[in-house]
């Protein structure tokens, strides 16, 4: 009778918490691509540059601000043959007429996403000019 019951128990519970087959596909994770300010970086045969930091108005982690600040970059893609394209990406607050959509290219072949741009100020006095890393995400 003991052995009935384990044997019982075993299966209820193997089917009990068997995993069912996902019906959709799973998804890609993202993986970011870091560029540093004033660099470019090959990305499927599309060159990234990370030109500039237009405005820096972002809290600093220390102090308590009044307002949502921001960071505006430019970002510039290359590819042989075609014409450059050159976009500004906003993250953060975003002021009236202003987008706030960080895909800032899209081609048959490709999509690039502009994830976040770091470091994070950690003082009123922290600038960073030549430490900025744009992080972005290439999707097929």
């Amino acid at each position: 009778m003991k052995r009935v019951f384990i044997l019982l128990l075993l299966t209820v519970s193997t089917t009990a918490f068997a995993q069912n087959k996902p019906d959709e596909p799973l998804k890609t994770p993202k993986i970011a691509i870091k560029v540093p300010l004033g660099e470019t970086v090959e990305i499927d045969g599309h060159s990234v540059t990370f030109s500039e930091v237009v405005e820096d108005s972002r809290c600093p982690t220390s102090v308590t601000c009044v307002w949502q600040g921001r960071v505006k970059i430019k970002v510039k893609v290359e590819k042989k043959g075609k014409a450059t394209v050159a976009e500004e990406l906003i993250f953060g607050a975003v002021r009236s007429g202003e987008d706030k959509n960080h895909v800032f290219y899209i081609s048959e072949d490709i999509k690039l996403e502009g994830m976040k741009v770091t470091p994070y100020p950690e003082s009123e006095n922290d600038i960073k000019e030549n430490g900025y890393t744009f992080l972005v995400c290439a999707y097929n």
